[in-house]
C-alpha cells in the first residue's frame, strides 16, 4: 500500500506547487487536497492519511485549529504534520511545534528540502508505529494464555475483581464457570504432550466459539479452565450454559 498525503493549503496554486514536488517522492500513491482544516478533517475521517503537509493562516480553520483537532483524536496523534507557512518568526515556529507539528518550512519551500523532511518523518513514524506494535504484543501476551489463545490465570483474577465491584454496584449477578478434562492425566502419559498440547488448545478454540461477546474464558492452570458470565439475571441461565459446553466436548 502506497503513502497517503494530505495537503491543506487555501491557495490552489501553493497546493499545486506542493503535489509537483511530491512527485519525486517514490512510494506516494495518493495525495489529498484540502483548502482549510474543516475540508482536511472530513478527509482524515473518511480515509487513512500518513502525513499531512499545512498552511497556518487559512479562512474557516487555520493551523494551528488543525494540529489541536488531530492531537485531540487519538487515532490521529501518531500522523506526522509539517507546517508549511510565510510566517517566518521564531514565535509562530515555537506555537506550532508546541501545538503538535512534527516540523515546520518556510515558505517558498525548496522541493529538495521539503522531500528529505518528508523522509525523515516517514521514518520517524515507521519507527514508531514497530514500537507500539511491539508493545500491544507483549500487553497481549502478558495476559493470553500461549497454548490455547484463552485469558491467564492472572488476567483472570482482575477481571473478576472489576466485574463484582460492578455488580455489587448496579445489582448484577455473576455466574463462574470451572471445568476440567476428565482423565487428562492418562492421556498425557499414553499419548504424550504434544497429544495433551492439542487437546488443550481445542478446548480453548470450543470456548471461544461457545461463549458470548461480554463473557469471559480463561485457562486457570493446567487442564483447569474457567468461564466468567456477567450479567447473569438467574442461576439457571448458567446451568444452560455449562450443559451447553458439556454437550459440545
Amino acid at each position: 500500500m502506497g503513502i497517503k498525503v494530505l495537503v491543506v493549503d487555501d491557495s490552489k496554486t501553493q497546493r499545486a506547487v506542493v503535489k509537483e514536488a511530491l512527485k519525486g517522492y517514490e512510494g506516494i500513491s495518493t495525495v489529498y487536497e484540502a483548502e482549510n482544516g474543516i475540508e482536511a478533517l472530513k478527509i482524515m475521517s473518511s480515509d487513512n492519511v500518513d502525513l499531512v503537509l499545512s498552511d497556518i493562516i487559512m479562512p474557516g480553520m487555520d493551523g494551528y485549529s488543525l494540529l489541536k483537532n488531530i492531537e485531540n483524536h487519538k487515532g490521529w496523534d501518531h500522523i506526522p504534520i509539517i507546517l508549511l507557512t510565510a510566517k517566518s518568526e521564531m514565535d509562530d515556529r515555537v506555537k506550532g511545534l508546541k501545538q503538535g507539528a512534527w516540523d515546520y518550512l518556510v515558505k517558498p519551500v525548496k522541493p529538495v528540502e521539503l522531500l528529505t523532511r518528508i523522509h525523515v518523518m516517514l521514518r520517524i513514524k515507521s519507527l514508531q508505529d514497530k514500537l507500539k506494535n511491539r508493545i500491544h504484543h507483549l500487553e497481549r501476551l502478558s495476559i493470553v494464555d500461549g497454548l490455547t489463545g484463552l485469558y491467564n490465570k492472572k488476567y483472570l483474577y482482575d477481571f473478576i475483581s472489576g466485574e463484582l465491584k460492578r455488580s455489587e454496584r448496579y445489582g448484577l449477578s455473576v455466574s463462574c464457570l470451572m471445568m476440567d478434562i476428565d482423565r487428562f492425566k492418562q492421556i498425557n502419559d499414553r499419548f504424550g504432550h504434544q497429544c495433551a498440547d492439542h487437546l488443550l488448545k481445542q478446548l480453548g478454540t470450543l470456548l471461544n466459539e461457545i461463549i458470548r461477546g461480554y463473557d469471559f474464558a480463561a485457562r486457570f492452570g493446567g487442564d483447569e479452565f474457567t468461564v466468567i458470565l456477567p450479567q447473569q439475571r438467574i442461576r439457571e441461565d448458567a446451568f444452560l450454559v455449562a450443559e451447553r459446553i458439556r454437550k459440545r466436548v
